[in-house]
């Protein structure tokens, strides 16, 4: 298991690589989306061990978005990506430009809709209120669902 920020810089790596910026909200979601993935696909294995919230604009990791907030929507300089390895597997690291290949294309926006979707972990537990737990078990069982082609609500990264 990897911490938030790993998992965040393999994949802003991953972006710098394709010649692209990610904003802070496209590195939000695809490090969620990566996470539910990681948990369908490796029976419950968790990527990253920080907590995820529902938020009023979807699921967030409280320290990713500390670490990255400074850059409101701006995308995040590539001077500021170094080239030092991420101290991810190269089998997960396999698995994280996988996701970034479907779904590293889409917008902030359109990522976040993904997320904001009927049946969605955000949608079943958002209360209203800032900082609700999205359990890990809500967010595997809702990828598996993708996973094995019943679900559309995260499955469309086109």
């Amino acid at each position: 298991m990897y911490s938030v920020l790993q998992v965040a810089d393999a994949i802003l790596k991953i972006a710098k690589n394709d010649s692209k910026r990610l904003t802070p909200l496209q590195l939000m979601k695809l490090v969620y989306i990566a996470h539910g993935f990681y948990l369908a696909m490796r029976h419950g294995s968790d990527l990253f061990q920080e907590e995820i919230e529902a938020w009023k604009y979807g699921p967030v990791i409280p320290e990713l978005y500390q670490a990255t907030k400074k850059f409101g929507r701006e995308p995040i300089p590539l001077d500021m990506i170094g080239d030092e390895p991420s101290g991810i597997s190269d089998a997960d690291m396999d698995f994280l430009r996988d996701v970034y290949t479907k779904y590293g294309h889409l917008s902030g926006i359109a990522l976040s809709s993904l997320t904001h979707k009927p049946g969605t972990p955000w949608q079943q537990v958002y209360d209203g209120f800032f900082g609700t737990e999205i359990p890990d078990k809500i967010i595997r069982e809702h990828y598996e669902k993708i996973v094995n082609g019943q679900s559309t609500s995260t499955a469309s990264g086109n």
